[in-house]
């Protein structure tokens, strides 16, 4: 090399180091002269001197150099092209020195850095044919051993391309592999396959989710080797392996993949202990607190505190003296825990957080660890964006500092899924800066969203692709640029759809479902502004009660021409959704046992897996049978429109953080009513109180309250119910009723989507002078019942057409507590008479009941209710001997008509709270109601809150007098009864009942308290 040309190399190398961020290329195509393996070299000498002086752009300049080769084209005719005669040549070399030096990293490694450009595609096309001749005139063996170290060695080799040497280490394991088997020489074959799994984890070539498929099934093949008995500390590092690819895992169901993890991590504890093996210990009890960090089961709080622990154990052997980069590593992992904590002060746990990253970043230094440096500037930058004390302003700016920073290292060519994670924070900081020109931020901020969404894309990284595209719809969507927002939230719906499918069991199923929470809604809003309302329709319906759907269609499809034509194919359907229901219950069980918190048990998770895979087959061949070709897919517009009754609209009722509307679905229209004085946050504050409030005050503050002290707190409930109910008029009910009544109808059935279905929509009152109480509510004006979904309609409606109602099952009183429960009960079972079946006081146990429900065509509870909005399915209802819980209603098949069983036409639930939905996922609709539905009832009468025994039985003892002896349908018998029951006088009201009562002209009952807890759900 003359000193001319290495002194213009050392030129082009400072104008690089000088130049303006993004204008390297340009640099380089000026000088393309001077692109050629030399200046590696030369590139590799000046940052050598720079480390020497401290200068922090040794890194830099070491990673720009990693890239070059791959990055641009070099000169033809350089040292760097070769020819594949060449390339083969090259090979030879290299296993010539490997087999001279033994494999010396020191010489290895120098002679790679002189020829840095030959480690390119046509080296890894030489070595297979090597790898053949090679063996053809040495001992096979003695080849193989030479290829591991090559692998061994190029995959950790600072220069070239990192891809493509991960590429030169798969293809030296795999040729060895040709030779190394598990029959003839097991122990070596281990040791080879798992060098090839971890290559399969970490590589960055070809689809991420398959190489870690690659992987697991390279570990599990090694394990069935390397067993505990024979290598237990091999196998506990295999089984380290094998979690982390189950952490890192893509496909699948997300929940179970960490569950897996943990098992694995769990059983290599049991032999890598802190006694034993100090250093091992730590790094595994470090990666199992990673995965407690992530996991989706248990308490979420918990969960994290549990990583806490765990990373604090790890630091006890990972000192930065003695282990300074495992350390750091663990400085950081617990940096992010504090990061994410629940517990303790919030503010408080991301200054500890900070105060963590700081301590790792004097160990993790970009000149000595460039990558783990990048990925820790990006938890710094993280950290940042989320604090809470100092100026937010500036905290918004250092997170775009140092999301900046962790971007020139974690580059797209060498780093993709990596640089597009950093991008995709990146964004989410531009959108919220407070500096700068905000037109310009937000503009950066999609910017930067688009590109990460290049590389997340919904079939290869779902979960990325749905958190990703759903923050620039959700952008998009502020700026009301609404045909990009829909357009946008159709991929993260598809994304979200991807994870929904892959996950196994009922746990990981919610936690989807609650992962994408307002999804569906904001992308129907966007898609109604578009003019797009059937295709918001869908969209609704699908992210509405999707548990209750898929059960409806699945247990009660009407698959009567499929028996006739195919009953083999029939039987073996009806045999696997009957074990697919045992599994369901199973599941249930569990997660109301002290159990829940666990790891899944293998059996079930095994189980689960077995039955969807015959399941899918199944189906397969259901779906080539004539007329069954749409056979449990998701419901299209026709078949919504297919759940309408006459003269009764649908009604979808949709609140996002931009607005509000209804979608109004009839035989003949479908319109949509905006509603934006409604917002999201509008809602919230009715039912939480203010946003800066961290205490709940307003409807559920209130309710609570109630429900801890009714009789000191019952004035405040009533005035909250008062005031909610009236803001209910002016910003939803009353806009809705009036284009109801435009349009020529007088009931509705409504669905309420998100947090809309905690209110009593029916209540919603505006002032009336003309009316006795001054009030005028929605049930006055016009008839309203609920459904969860428009699916649930039909099936409701098949068994409403099939059932007389001409019996009925009462529960009366099973504690003996409620001093009108008797005449309640007598009133409902007079008109049924002599077909009515008591079961009173100490025969009202969970027993009988469930078996006595199947024979029964109406039930009503009277009885005391209780409702656990955190964990629906332990509500219900108190019978003699406790609760019969949402659980046991899940279990019960009421509508199995190939057991005889037609369903029951309708269930009262005279109980407090008996329709509270869970909270943790609003639009699933987890409740009693919904419970009863799955179960084989048509419809449902359940109350909102704690009601009152007497208000209770007076106003449902009207309600039997209106429906079986006046004749109105059961829905409009109850909405008559609240009306009777607010207006009448005492005096009308003790006539009817034969009550005595001083105050004869008083009404009593004039407050929603009294009647607007129960509504109606179903047909």
């Amino acid at each position: 090399m003359d000193e001319q040309r290495v002194q213009a190399y050392v030129e082009l190398i400072e104008q690089l180091l000088g130049c303006p961020q993004g204008e390297e290329a340009a640099l380089l195509h000026a000088n393309a002269e001077l692109l050629d393996a030399e200046l590696l070299l030369v590139m590799e000498q000046y940052a050598d001197w720079l480390e020497s002086q401290g200068n922090g752009n040794a890194s830099w300049l070491r990673q720009f150099a990693a890239q070059l080769p791959q990055a641009m084209e070099l000169r033809e005719g350089s040292p760097t092209s070769q020819s594949q005669e060449g390339a083969a040549a090259f090979a030879l070399e290299i296993m010539q020195l490997i087999a001279q030096t033994r494999g010396d990293q020191v010489q290895v490694y120098a002679f790679l850095r002189a020829n840095v450009g030959q480690l390119d595609e046509l080296l890894l096309q030489a070595l297979p044919d090597l790898f053949g001749i090679l063996i053809q005139q040495n001992e096979p063996m003695l080849i193989a051993a030479m290829f591991i170290l090559f692998g061994n060695l190029i995959v950790e080799f600072p220069l070239g391309s990192r891809m493509l040497n991960m590429e030169l280490s798969i293809i030296t394991f795999q040729q060895a592999l040709r030779v190394i088997t598990r029959e003839a020489r097991p122990v070596e074959w281990a040791e080879s396959m798992n060098n090839l799994a971890i290559a399969y984890r970490n590589r960055i070539q070809g689809d991420r989710a398959q190489n870690i498929e690659d992987a697991i099934a390279a570990y599990q093949q090694v394990l069935q080797v390397m067993t505990r008995e024979n290598q237990p500390v091999n196998w506990a590092s295999s089984m380290v392996n094998l979690a982390n690819a189950y952490y890192s895992r893509i496909w699948g169901d997300r929940a179970q993949n960490i569950e897996d993890a943990i098992a694995a991590y769990q059983q290599a504890l049991q032999v890598r202990t802190s006694e034993n093996l100090p250093i091992k210990w730590a790094a595994s009890i470090n990666n199992l607190a990673n995965a407690y960090q992530d996991r989706i089961r248990g308490d979420r709080a918990q969960n994290i505190e549990d990583a806490i622990a765990a990373y604090q154990q790890a630091l006890q052997v990972r000192t930065r003296e003695n282990l300074p980069v495992e350390w750091a590593e663990s400085m950081m992992n617990l940096a992010n825990a504090y990061r994410k904590r629940i517990q303790g002060d919030r503010a408080q746990n991301i200054e500890e957080s900070i105060a963590a990253y700081q301590q790792a970043l004097q160990v993790k230094t970009r000149e000595k660890l460039p990558v783990d440096w990048a990925e820790l500037m990006m938890n710094v930058a993280n950290a940042y964006y989320s604090r809470i004390q100092g100026d937010q302003a500036q905290n918004i700016e250092d997170a775009i500092t140092a999301y900046q920073q962790a971007l020139q290292v974690r580059t797209r060519e060498t780093m993709p899924v990596e640089w597009a994670t950093s991008i995709m924070n990146l964004a989410n900081a531009y959108s919220d800066r407070i500096r700068g020109d905000k037109a310009q931020n937000l503009e950066d901020a999609i910017t930067a969203y688009q590109s990460s969404l290049e590389i997340f894309t919904p079939e290869l990284l779902p979960d990325d692709c749905r958190r990703s595209a759903c923050s620039l719809a959700n952008l998009y969507s502020d700026q009301q640029r609404w045909q990009e927002a829909a357009q946008t939230y159709q991929i993260a719906l598809q994304a979200a759809e991807t994870l929904y499918q892959s996950a196994l069991l009922l746990d990981s199923k919610a936690a989807e479902l609650a992962t994408t929470a307002d999804l569906p809604r904001r992308a129907a809003y966007a898609l109604a502004c578009t003019g797009q309302l059937s295709q918001a329709v869908e969209v609704l319906e699908r992210g509405r009660a999707r548990g209750l759907s898929e059960s409806l269609e699945r247990d009660r499809a009407d698959l009567s021409r499929l028996e006739q034509t195919y009953p083999a194919l029939y039987q073996q359907y009806q045999a696997l959704t009957a074990q697919l229901r045992n599994l369901e219950n199973q599941q249930r069980d569990l997660a109301t046992s002290s159990q829940r918190h666990d790891l899944t048990p293998t059996d079930l998770r095994d189980t689960a897996t077995t039955l969807r895979d015959q399941l899918n087959q199944t189906l397969t061949q259901i779906r080539q049978v004539e007329g069954y070709v749409g056979f449990l897919v998701q419901p299209s517009f026709d078949d919504i429109r297919a759940a309408l009754r006459p003269d009764n609209p649908l009604i979808y009722l949709v609140t996002t953080p931009n607005g509000s509307m209804s979608l109004i679905l009839t035989g003949q229209i479908l319109d949509v009513l905006w509603l934006d004085n409604l917002t999201e946050e509008a809602l919230r504050a009715i039912l939480y109180g203010p946003a800066n409030d961290p205490e709940i005050s307003r409807y559920l503050g209130a309710y609570q309250d109630f429900r801890n002290d009714s009789k000191a707190n019952y004035s405040a409930w009533c005035q909250e119910i008062d005031t909610t109910t009236h803001q209910l008029w002016n910003a939803l009910m009353g806009p809705l009723i009036q284009k109801i009544k435009e349009l020529g109808f007088d009931r509705i059935t409504l669905i309420p989507t998100g947090y809309l279905s905690l209110l009593p929509l029916h209540a919603a009152w505006t002032e009336d002078l003309s009316t006795c109480p001054c009030r005028r509510y929605a049930l006055d004006e016009i008839h309203i019942t609920y459904t969860p979904n428009a699916q649930s309609l039909n099936a409701a409606q098949a068994i409403s057409d099939r059932v007389q109602a001409n019996s009925i099952l009462a529960i009366d009183n099973p504690r003996q507590d409620l001093l009108n429960s008797e005449r309640e009960v007598q009133s409902a079972i007079s008109p049924f008479l002599p077909q009515a079946t008591i079961l009173r006081h100490n025969r009202a146990t969970t027993t009988a009941v469930k078996t006595t429900l199947p024979q029964a065509e109406i039930a009503h509870f009277s009885c005391h209710g209780t409702a656990n909005p955190r964990e629906p399915l332990t509500s219900g209802l108190l019978m003699h001997d406790g609760l019969l819980t949402l659980k046991d209603i899940f279990a019960l098949n009421l509508a199995d008509t190939t057991q005889g069983n037609p369903g029951l036409r309708l269930a009262i639930l005279s109980a407090c709270e008996t329709g509270m939905i869970g909270i943790e996922n609003a639009d699933e609709a987890i409740s009693l109601p919904t419970g009863l539905l799955q179960a084989g009832v048509a419809a449902v009468i359940a109350s909102l809150w704690s009601v009152s025994d007497r208000s209770t039985m007076l106003l449902l003892t009207k309600f039997y007098d209106l429906w079986r002896k006046d004749g109105l349908e059961p829905g409009q018998a109850l909405r008559q009864a609240q009306i009777w029951l607010r207006d009448s006088t005492a005096g009308e009201i003790a006539a009817y009942g034969g009550f005595f009562t001083p105050t004869p002209d008083e009404r009593p009952y004039t407050h929603p308290f009294h009647w607007a807890a129960f509504s109606y759900t179903g047909i």
